[in-house]
């Protein structure tokens, strides 16, 4: 499996397919600060398949008190290949990634659905359930760098 920094166009029919079926089409399934400098998006491959993804924003939460912070959003594993490792390596990728660059905190708002799967990455829940509008119920969570 090959994990790298890809392009933020590259994400899209993932975001389709695995987290926003709801919107018209893959173009429309864009982040309106995908291409901001601090932006940078991973990508797991098998094969040459794009099987995982996940978008990583600097952007500070006011509930969290730490000063150098970057948020995980957009994260999808193709349905075909879960259970392969690819989610948690892009994870694990982000993680080094940001550790490097000398930040915090990586947090996300992370779906019911996901929770296992951050909690055992070693993320702490720290909120109650809150709405996302047309999404559902999600926890804000965070893994100390």
């Amino acid at each position: 499996m090959e994990v790298r920094i890809i392009d933020s166009i590259e994400t899209r029919p993932l975001r389709f397919k695995v987290l926003w079926p709801h919107k018209a089409n893959v173009e429309s399934c864009v982040i309106d600060i995908d291409n901001r400098s601090d932006a940078v998006h991973i990508g797991a491959f098998q094969a040459g398949r794009l099987i995982s993804i996940a978008s990583l924003f600097q952007m500070d939460n006011q509930n969290l008190p730490h000063k150098k912070q970057y948020r995980l959003r957009a994260m999808a594993s193709d349905p075909d290949f879960r259970g392969e490792g690819a989610g948690r390596a892009v994870v694990l990728f982000a993680i080094a990634y940001l550790q490097e660059k000398g930040y915090d905190v990586l947090w996300c708002d992370a779906r019911k659905v996901a929770l296992g799967f951050y909690e055992k990455l070693g993320f702490e829940i720290l909120s109650d359930w809150y709405e996302v509008p047309q999404i559902g119920p999600h926890k804000l969570m965070a893994y100390e760098l």
